[in-house]
């Protein structure tokens, strides 16, 4: 056997991973993979960005969330400390994370050939790349990149209900603007609540 035909079968890392949410609760790997059509993996630290790209990721990745396509994220962090691990993922997005102390955090950063930070890998629930270059491809196409992944991925998954949704990630959706109105902290969630059930009564009729 040729060592090319190794890379036929991708490794199956998420059978193995554990994966937790803003509220600290770890998600089900089956939810995953039965829900998602394709995983982003951030490799970044705390205070590291590349000319606001992540930053205009957050707002990229909530507001598709909000209209249901089929995108995960998960941050593996290459934080120096504990502590900037937690102020890092408390400034992203809401969507989740390895801990820290993962030893998985290392075999990916090795798997994937990550020399730099931060990087975006975008592969299928399966282990197969989609791309390597995911921060070239939000500097290319913008929040297009997104509609360029899913259509590499030939999902032939059902369509998923957002409201059996939001149970697997925070409440905060701190940078979301497909919601028009401004309001203030205290009175975000209540108008996303109200603004997502609008969505699910509309889908329903």
């Amino acid at each position: 056997m040729e060592a090319t035909d190794l890379q036929l079968k991708p490794y199956k890392w998420l059978n193995e991973a554990a994966i937790f949410n803003k509220n600290d609760e770890q998600i089900p790997i089956e939810w995953l993979e039965t829900n998602a059509d394709f995983i982003v993996l951030l490799f970044t630290s705390c205070g590291v960005d590349k000319d606001g790209i992540i930053e205009k990721f957050y707002e990229i990745y909530e507001n598709v969330k909000f209209v249901n396509l089929p995108i995960e994220v998960i941050f593996v962090p290459m934080d120096e400390t504990e502590e900037d691990f937690n102020h890092a993922y408390e400034q992203q997005a809401n969507w989740f994370t390895l801990k820290y102390s993962d030893p998985l955090v290392v075999v990916l950063k090795y798997m994937y050939g990550i020399t730099c930070v931060p990087s975006l890998v975008v592969i299928k629930v399966d282990g197969t790349i989609i791309s390597k270059q995911g921060i070239l491809d939000l500097e290319k196409y913008g929040k297009n990149a997104v509609v360029t992944w899913i259509s590499r991925t030939a999902s032939i998954k059902n369509p998923r209900k957002l409201s059996k949704e939001l149970t697997m990630y925070g409440d905060k959706w701190k940078y979301m603007t497909v919601v028009k109105s401004k309001p203030a902290k205290a009175d975000y969630q209540r108008k996303f609540s109200t603004a997502v059930n609008d969505a699910i009564s509309k889908s329903s009729e």
